[in-house]
Order: structure tokens, then sequence, then C-alpha cells
């Protein structure tokens, strides 16, 4: 099968399951895509049934614009030929990855799935990789980034003809090893369907997404989709890596054929870290692994951080490296951007994070070891139209640890500012908390809070620089907001 153009439609569709069996002969494919905008002559489109768009509207608009079939779930009064299936938002997976000539299979892929650490823990593995002389891809929540090339990622996990297309153009520009943040929306959704893993990690599961997913053990399970579909090809050597302080594991063990590497601090794991030492710069800890013991001191902070780093360690013992390589690795890198980062504020300590989750707060904050609670400003933000029932729970975590809570937003979208404030400020323990509906307006008035000997915390949006608000995304640069004005309260 040829990859990518001039691709013999009868070959393409012997991928999926077809329920007619239209008249493909002599019909040449040249692109497969889902967004009718994207059409161009010679491309299949496959309609797709979203949440807001129903592409099967689209069909009609694609064939205008060149489309040379259409796959779709029913039938379509069309003038080119309407392939059939039964799900076409798993079948487009097929189709791309067929077209591209399966490029997943010609590069190593590691997968990470979980509520909180996908980001690191697929940055780490791109730094060592990286520091041990690779060409990499990845693709997550920040950004998609190829070698030294950054392009904006839309979704944490890629929609399939997307997905198929950046790995297809990774394997071209020479890269050996991908990195990728999985979903449960992109795994329920399918939109991996098609893509080959040879290495996946679980970091944790906590209370999220509970508005798309309806049950945590709806959530768990689609979690679990990415283990069950790791394969049952004993000779491709394939690896789970999860984590043995988390009690979603044992169920992810049984979902998998693979063989599995479990890591943990508490929990009897296969790959260990004991005698964690913390700082407000960095932490030291010693690997277990097979009877050897090798101590480490890395530039991150914070219990979570040291999940993430055996997580990344587990997936690299798995791809065949030492331990004794990654250790000396793991002490060059930096943490990824928005993570417990510290902004560049000289003489103030303001760090951003991504947490938007209870736990994700709890550990957040945990990281700041021997800073008294009375000297931690947390600003806590969640977005609007989502998940409403772990909003008091964010106020809990953040009102035990702090001393001091800014209530916000990060992308209110359609709800009111006061509705999201709200129910974080229901689950408050204490008094202290002020709500500014307004995330720049709160991040303003946590920036005239600071002081050399307290710690300032943005939370929510993480790396970020930018807001939804209604269906517009307006730019936020949370960092340049709190340098001019801490400059404007020190001039005053």
């Amino acid at each position: 099968m040829k990859e990518g153009k001039d691709l013999n439609l009868t070959d393409l569709v012997k991928t999926i399951q077809l329920i007619n069996q239209p008249n493909l002969e002599g019909i040449v494919v040249t692109h497969v895509t889902t967004d009718s905008r994207e059409v161009v002559p010679g491309t299949l489109f496959v309609a797709i049934k979203g949440y807001t768009v129903d592409g099967h509207e689209y069909a009609a608009q694609a064939v205008e614009r060149g489309a040379v079939a259409v796959v779709s779930e029913r039938s379509l009064d069309l003038s080119v030929p309407n392939l059939i299936v039964r799900d076409s938002s798993r079948s487009i997976g097929l189709l791309a990855s067929a077209f591209y000539a399966y490029p997943s299979e010609q590069m190593r892929l590691f997968g990470i799935t979980g509520t909180n650490g996908k980001t690191t823990t697929t940055t780490i593995l791109r730094d060592v990789l990286d520091v041990l002389g690779h060409s990499t891809g990845l693709i997550g929540t920040v950004e998609v980034r190829i070698n030294d090339k950054i392009v904006p990622s839309k979704n944490t996990t890629p929609q399939s003809s997307e997905l198929q297309q950046l790995l297809a153009q990774m394997r071209d520009e020479g890269v050996t090893d991908v990195m990728m943040e999985v979903s449960s929306h992109g795994l329920e959704l399918g939109r991996v369907i098609g893509t080959d893993f040879d290495i996946v990690g679980f970091t944790n599961l906590t209370h999220d997404h509970l508005d798309f997913h309806g049950t945590f053990e709806n959530y768990a399970r689609a979690k679990g989709l990415l283990f069950a579909q790791l394969g049952q090809m004993a000779s491709r050597g394939k690896v789970a890596v999860l984590n043995a302080d988390d009690a979603q594991t044992p169920l992810y063990e049984t979902m998998t054929g693979a063989k599995v590497i479990t890591y943990g601090i508490d929990a009897q794991a296969d790959l260990m870290a004991t005698d964690i030492e913390q700082t407000l710069s960095q932490t030291s800890f010693t690997l277990n692994y097979q009877g050897a013991k090798l101590p480490v001191t890395v530039q991150f902070i914070g219990r979570f951080n040291v999940y993430n780093l055996l997580l990344a360690t587990g997936c690299l013992l798995a791809a065949g490296y030492s331990l004794e390589r990654i250790a000396k690795a793991l002490e060059m890198i930096h943490p990824a951007k928005g993570r417990m980062q510290r902004l560049d504020v000289p003489g103030y300590n303001v760090y951003a994070d991504y947490a938007h989750t209870p736990d994700g707060i709890e550990q957040c904050l945990k990281s700041l070891v021997g800073v008294p609670k009375e000297k931690i400003i947390f600003l806590i933000g969640t977005g609007g139209n989502r998940d409403v029932t772990k909003r008091p729970a964010m106020g809990e975590m953040a009102s035990t640890y702090a001393g001091t809570v800014i209530i916000t937003t990060d992308d209110p979208r359609f709800e009111a500012y006061e509705s999201i404030t709200k129910g974080i400020a229901a689950g408050m323990t204490h008094d202290n908390f002020v709500e500014i509906g307004d995330r720049e307006e709160a991040v303003r008035y946590a920036a005239r809070l600071a002081k050399p000997d307290n710690i300032i915390v943005l939370a929510g949006k993480g790396h970020e620089k930018y807001q939804i608000i209604g269906n517009e995304k307006l730019p936020l640069d949370e960092e340049a907001i709190v340098r001019a004005t801490i400059l404007n309260t020190e001039e005053a």
C-alpha cells in the first residue's frame, strides 16, 4: 500500500468493516479528513457526529469541495460513493493510519495516561531521550514538538486523522521516539485506534472529567482502554508501567496482555523511590530496582514529581536503558512549563501550576515543604460548563494547605463567574479567602500581596497564555501581569 497520496480507495477501505458495498473501482484518494473545511479534490471525507457538530450535515459541502467518497453512519444522498459504517469516529483512525502507511509502527511510541502528571512525565521522557541522543517527538497538552520545532496543540489527544498525519510527519523527519499524552476523552472517542503503542504508563486516577464520563467508574474504564489496546503479540515486547500506589492498578493489570512493571513509594513495587528529601528548589531520593540502589538529586519539587520521575524511569527501563544512564540524565533536565514553574520575578517567590483537580491542588501545595501555611497565597480557578462536582473539594484542599486563598475562574466559557467561584467557596475550611471572578484582576490582586518572604501560587492555567470567555480565546499572560503589578506596587 502506498503512503499518503494517490491511494486506491479499494485498498484503503480493506482496513474497515463496511455495511454496504458501493462500487469504488478507479477512485484514487489523496487526502483523508473529518473536517469539511480541509477537503481538497481527491479527499475521502469521514462524517463524524460530535457533541456540537454533526459531520453528516457537511457531507454535501465536502463533495462540492472535491471529496471523491464519503464515509458515514447513515445513508446520504450524494453524487459520490457513500460508504456506510457502524462507527465513523473509530473508522477514521484505521483509515488514516493506513493512508499514512502505519507511521506509529515505524517509531517507538510511549503513551502516558492518568489524571495528573501526563505532561510532566512525557516531557521528562522526551528530555531524557534527547540527552541520550535520540530524535524525538512529543504530542501533548502544552505543545506538539518535532525535534526542536514546536506546533501548538489543539487537544491533549488530537483527532484521529490529525494524529496520524502528525505521526507521519514525525517519521518522515527522522523521529525515532514519540511521547504522547493520552486523555480519557481521546480513548473514549477512539482517537488512538490505529495507533500502535510500545510502552504505556499510568500516573494516577483522581476526581476529574465526570461531566464527560458520568461516573468515576466510567472514567477509570476509559483510561484502562489504553492498556487493553496494547495488544497480545508477545513477540513485540510491549510493556505497561503502572503506579503500585494507585487503587486502579490491579484493574489495569487485568486489562492488559503486556508485561507489567510497577513503580511506587509506599507499596512494594518493581521500581521504588526511598529516602526522599525535599527543598523548594530540588528533590533527592534513591532509585531502587532489581537490587540496585542509585541516589539522584533532581531540579523538580514535590512528592508528586517523584512519581512522575519514577514512571518515566520505568518506561525507559522497559525500553532497555540502564538505571545508571537514566539516573544521570534525570539530574540534567528541568521541569515542564507551567508545572510548579517558578516565574521570572526577581526577589519574589511566584509559581505557576496547572492544578485544577482536588488531588492536583493537594500535591501542588504539599510540594511547598517547610513553608508555613500563613505564608502561602494560593490562587485557584476552574473552568465553566465543566465538572461542577469537584469544585467544593478543590476549595477544601486549597484552604487546608494555604493560609490565603483567591478564588477565581480559569476558562469560564459561558458560565457566570459567581456560579464558578461559589462552587469552590462551598468547600472552604477557613474564612481567609476572596472571590474575584475576573481572572486577570484576581492575578493582579495576588501579585499585590507578594512579599519576599511569602509564596504565591497561580493555579489552573499553568503554561497557558490565554483564557476562554464565551467562545473567544483571549490573551492572558499571567507572568507579565505579575511582574508589572509588583513593579507598580514597589514604585508606589
